[in-house]
């Protein structure tokens, strides 16, 4: 049992089954959930379990970098992590291909074609709390996602390009980025381009 709770320690989650095959038993495990000694990752039925010094939040995308490697952070996600929207999320939106199917309750999924299915990257955003790496699209793609979900001209995408500029982009040789967004899709790109061509943006 004590090298359960030193596995956690380590990988901060584990599985109902990848626990039970270090305590022996699915008694010896929730025996030790009733101790207080480990609890389960809410919401309870996900069949996760951790330590009380991690938080709900962190083992979810833990999770998913661990037990689904196929799934990218996308959405109102991956803009807050990057600091490009003010979105908070209940549930973490992902992205996985059309050809794979895929029910949790603790991710938002997004079913995209393999064309869609491009620029990702893995890293860690520790100022979130997420101390490992995650599957999750480059800051150029995520600003199809600020198109697709705030729609072009909002202020909310206006406010994400510009924020984009200020943390990403490369002032004085933008080309290579400029160059990346527009492979990604010529349309979208060049509207995105657009905004961020315009040098007098300020927050």
């Amino acid at each position: 049992m004590v090298n359960l709770i030193n596995k956690l320690e380590i990988e901060v989650v584990m599985s109902t089954k990848d626990a039970m095959s270090l305590v022996g038993s699915r008694s010896k495990l929730y025996r030790m959930v009733d101790t207080g000694e480990i609890r389960k990752v809410e919401p309870s039925g996900l069949g996760f379990f951790t330590l009380d010094k991690y938080s709900d939040e962190e083992c979810h995308f833990i999770i998913l970098s661990k037990y689904y490697p196929k799934c990218v952070v996308s959405g109102m996600t991956a803009l807050r992590l990057y600091e490009l929207g003010d979105d908070y999320f209940d549930l973490i939106d992902v992205d996985i291909l059309n050809t794979t199917n895929l029910t949790t309750s603790i991710f938002n999924v997004n079913r995209v074609s393999k064309s869609q299915y491009t620029e990702i990257v893995e890293r860690e955003f520790p100022d979130f709390g997420i101390n490992r790496k995650i599957q999750i699209y480059s800051p150029e793609r995520v600003l199809f996602e600020a198109y697709k979900y705030y729609g072009e001209g909002s202020d909310s995408f206006i406010r994400a390009l510009k924020r984009y500029r200020s943390k990403y982009l490369d002032i004085k040789r933008p080309s290579t980025q400029y160059d990346q967004i527009m492979s990604i899709n010529k349309k979208v790109g060049g509207i995105i381009i657009q905004v961020l061509k315009v040098g007098d943006v300020s927050e």
